[in-house]
């Protein structure tokens, strides 16, 4: 099981990284726990059909996976980098996640740990997740 020894782990060093981490770490919780609805807020609107995309693929027996699941899935560290000054990428590890391969199994199952790179770009004063297609594990 993935677990923290003391706290949230970041590689960020900067007030902007760690704007971008936070970001992050919202997202990818709201979104690996199915909270797509607050996901849709911490995203860019071109990125929402993914979302969409995703939650229009889930079965009954990823939301029984989901619901018997010992924990919510959570991040456990993230490791962040900016590109230039209104692009970054988050790399966050998250553990106790529904397993993103439904459509091949008949049942859900629930992964201790998987890592994502997550994009995000800066609109006005905030980060957003920008999606160009479903997230998948780098793993």
């Amino acid at each position: 099981m993935c677990w923290l020894a003391s706290g949230l782990l970041t590689a960020c060093t900067s007030e902007e990284e760690e704007k971008v981490a936070a970001q992050a770490k919202a997202f990818a919780e709201c979104y690996f726990n199915l909270h797509f609805d607050e996901a849709f807020e911490k995203c860019t609107p071109e990125s929402r059909k993914w979302i969409v995309f995703r939650a229009s693929n889930l079965t009954e027996g990823d939301l029984e996976a989901v619901r018997q699941a010992e924990e919510e899935a959570y991040v456990a560290s993230i490791n962040c980098r900016l590109t230039t000054d209104s692009t970054a990428t988050a790399t966050c590890k998250v553990c106790g996640m529904l397993a993103a391969d439904s459509l091949e199994q008949t049942e859900g199952r629930i992964l201790d740990k998987a890592e994502f790179s997550i994009p995000l770009v800066k609109r006005g004063r905030r980060w957003l997740v920008k999606m160009e297609g479903p997230l998948r594990s780098e793993e």
